[in-house]
């Protein structure tokens, strides 16, 4: 496994050529996110969830008449796309910055994806790029999403924008029902493992420092406190579309051939 590091002043990001996975993460000496005890991409770290982010229920869809069957986990589902398993090769290293590009394709996937995600490091803030191209002969379905797990033992989740919750059907998926939604309610003592349409920034305000994350084009959020997060960290991921899109069609983008798509979301350390 080659890892990348990328620095700027007392800000650092570990990245992995194994599915452009961020290990860790420090903003001004700060380490910002939980690492994986088990080396698991979704359970530490920041991973990326490319072409489908969440789950796709039975690892079942079907896209301009043609079915398609994911692999399943033991739940039954397909979950996380398959950006994540594949082999990412360093395109570009600058000073605070480097571009990690894959070549994506599957069996059970109609299209073929050119990939790029560009991480920037600023001496206080973490700055995440995603480009994708459709360089295969058929048009395919799309959801980007990234899976940062950011420590907090004591938070609080503020927004700035209209926040939807959403109705979830069988634990995970969600109806297309959605009603307004304060954070307000939430704390650490509240399980998470939700589905939010959100505008404007999102902070993390936990002991003795806020994170503010921004999002170009990701205008979902899974939130997510479970077990994995180890009483340590919550998970906010930002998604351009929403659980078992390729299904409920909720932010699912269609990508022609030769069609592009980019999106990114960005985090910045702020102290009182």
């Amino acid at each position: 496994m080659s890892n990348t590091s990328i620095r700027s002043g007392s800000s650092e990001a570990e990245v992995s050529q194994d599915g452009a996975y961020v290990e860790r993460l420090s903003l001004d000496g700060e380490e910002v996110l939980k690492p994986s005890r088990d080396g698991s991409q979704t359970r530490g770290g920041s991973a990326v969830l490319i072409p489908y982010a969440g789950r796709i229920r039975s690892g079942r869809y079907t896209f301009e008449g043609r079915n398609f069957r994911l692999p399943v986990r033991p739940d039954g589902h397909a979950i996380h796309g398959f950006a994540k398993d594949a082999r990412w090769n360093l395109a570009r290293e600058s000073t605070g910055s480097a571009t990690l590009a894959s070549r994506l394709r599957s069996a059970d996937y109609p299209g073929i994806l050119d990939a790029r995600i560009r991480y920037s490091v600023r001496p206080e803030s973490f700055t995440t790029e995603c480009s994708v191209k459709n360089v295969g002969t058929r048009s395919c379905p799309f959801v980007a999403g990234f899976h940062p797990y950011f420590l907090a033992r004591r938070w609080r989740i503020v927004t700035t924008g209209r926040t939807y919750r959403y109705t979830l059907a069988d634990v995970y998926f969600p109806t297309g029902e959605r009603k307004p939604f304060s954070f307000a309610e939430t704390g650490p003592g509240t399980s998470l493992d939700d589905c939010f349409r959100v505008a404007g920034e999102v902070r993390l305000e936990t002991e003795g420092r806020t994170l503010v994350i921004t999002r170009r084009r990701m205008p979902y959020l899974v939130v997510y406190n479970g077990k994995h997060a180890e009483g340590i960290s919550v998970a906010i991921e930002p998604y351009t579309g929403l659980e078992d899109a390729y299904n409920n069609g909720i932010g699912v983008i269609v990508l022609r051939p030769g069609e592009s798509f980019s999106c990114g979301y960005k985090v910045g350390l702020s102290r009182p």
